[in-house]
């Protein structure tokens, strides 16, 4: 996956306000874990990925398995 595909599945997937002067750095570790959560055998091995992502998943009433099922069906759409 390249980065803009990287890119227009996070926005999808978890936060459409994510821009591009986002460092490179920032999105190259999005993209390792995308990657992970896509190689992933079963959602809820991808959710463990993800876990640490944001410490307010609750505050925002979500979950990393929520969450990695939406980065699974993004990049189920974009091959």
């Amino acid at each position: 996956m390249d980065i803009s595909q990287v890119k227009a599945v996070y926005r999808t997937a978890i936060d459409p306000r994510a821009h591009d002067c986002e460092s490179q750095d920032w999105w190259d570790a999005v993209a390792e874990e995308v990657q992970a959560v896509v190689s992933a055998t079963d959602t809820a091995i991808a959710a463990r990925v993800i876990d640490w992502w944001h410490s307010d998943w609750e505050a925002v009433g979500d979950t990393p398995t929520r969450a990695a099922s939406r980065i699974r069906r993004a990049v189920a759409l974009i091959k």
